[in-house]
């Protein structure tokens, strides 16, 4: 009867459903990859507490002074510090001499000395001049300079506001006054896009290459291959995988989504929220390509000791890639987005940035996914061709150039 006609393929089509939940059980209870999750997860907590704790502490500079006149200028330089914005405090502390003010400092009762120099201020650290950089260091020159200026007006009989007109210069910015930050939060973003990307394929990557040389050293391969087709094997192997993977970046990204809603960075997060989102996109589709790649290499190895140089090849092309998208800037960036892997990290930091428009990224997937179909078939086609070969490592040409010995 036709409702009989069953075929093999037909009876073998699950398999693959088999292998990928036999590949999801073994590594939710593989006890290092409970641990490396948990730990991940909470040295990012950690992380995300003390940058909060950190970043509402302020500073306290105390300066000593060995007359009156110093301790205006600090309290000059504290008016200012504190119109800036600033929750950092600069207070004086009166001594009786440098030698004073020099015990004073390593006793570590005061951070600085401020005192007259000839007609000017000397400021001074105890072993190393002030860093030009630093905010009391700032505050404390503009006090002088408000203070000299006040005197100097003062003698020549006009007011300071006289004195001072026309010299001041406003700083300002041809673009929107978010334009500076959006470009700070894509550089950080980038960075942090692609360590996760690059940290997940190689845990992930060589967990796959040793699987499967295990299972070919073994011979358990010849066993399983007699039961079930290759590419429903190799199928399940990698969806196994990019489940765990994604269900592992998905817990990670949503951590740091959540820390960031609690943190004072919160206004950031309707910013990130959106190229966290494409990035776990680009992060399946790269991570299916390249873990196809992966079992190839492990394929080709004949005992696990192999695995490193197999999989040397497909390494090195990852962190080229993966440096490239990291550094790419301007019209390379633009060139990166587009590249697949690159793109994983390109195309999310310029959606932050603002400089892509909507359409990119989905040109972005569609390039991405083209190129995971190719290296899905060829690292299949190697993989089928070298997973029986024993006695030693398959070159990349053998194995290609071999024919089918399995389904």
């Amino acid at each position: 009867m036709t409702g009989q006609n069953i075929t093999t393929d037909d009876r073998t089509g699950g398999l693959w459903q088999i292998v990928t939940g036999r590949e999801i059980s073994a590594k939710l209870h593989d006890k290092a990859f409970i641990a490396s999750t948990l730990s991940t997860l909470g040295v990012m907590i950690v992380a995300l507490a003390l940058s909060v704790v950190f970043s509402g502490r302020s500073e306290t500079t105390t300066v000593a002074v060995t007359d009156d006149q110093g301790a205006q200028v600090v309290a000059s330089a504290q008016q200012l510090n504190k119109k800036s914005g600033s929750e950092d405090a600069i207070e004086a502390l009166k001594v009786a001499s440098t030698d004073q003010a020099r015990q004073k400092m390593d006793d570590g009762d005061a951070d600085l000395l401020l005192e007259r120099n000839g007609d000017g201020w000397r400021l001074a650290g105890l072993k190393s001049a002030p860093s030009q950089s630093d905010g009391a260091t700032r505050a404390l020159a503009q006090a002088v300079s408000s203070a000299a200026m006040n005197a100097n007006a003062k003698a020549l009989g006009v007011s300071p506001q006289r004195l001072t007109a026309g010299a001041t210069m406003t700083l300002g910015s041809l673009g929107s006054s978010q334009d500076s930050e959006k470009e700070a939060t894509a550089t950080v973003l980038g960075v942090v896009f692609a360590f996760l990307f690059y940290l997940s394929m190689i845990i992930f990557g060589y967990a796959i290459a040793n699987s499967v040389v295990e299972e070919k050293q073994s011979r358990i391969a010849e066993i399983l291959l007699t039961a079930i087709p290759s590419r429903q094997l190799l199928l399940g192997k990698i969806l196994g995988n990019t489940v765990l993977a994604l269900g592992q970046m998905v817990l990670i990204v949503g951590v740091a989504l959540a820390g960031l809603s609690f943190s004072p960075w919160k206004e950031y997060l309707n910013l990130v929220t959106a190229p966290a989102l494409w990035f776990l996109v680009y992060f399946v589709v790269g991570f299916m390509a390249l873990a196809c790649l992966w079992a190839a290499a492990g394929a080709l190895a004949g005992r696990s000791e192999d695995v490193s140089s197999t999989s040397m090849p497909l390494l090195m092309v990852v962190m080229v890639v993966y440096f490239y998208g990291l550094f790419a800037s301007g019209s390379s960036q633009v060139i990166a987005s587009y590249i697949p892997v690159a793109s994983a990290i390109a195309m999310p930091t310029r959606l932050v940035s603002g400089s892509a428009a909507w359409w990119e990224p989905v040109v972005s997937i569609a390039i991405s996914l083209v190129f995971s179909g190719l290296t899905i078939w060829a690292g299949e086609r190697i993989y089928r061709r070298a997973i029986l070969q024993t006695g030693g490592k398959v070159s990349i040409a053998r194995a290609w150039r071999s024919t089918d010995v399995v389904r």
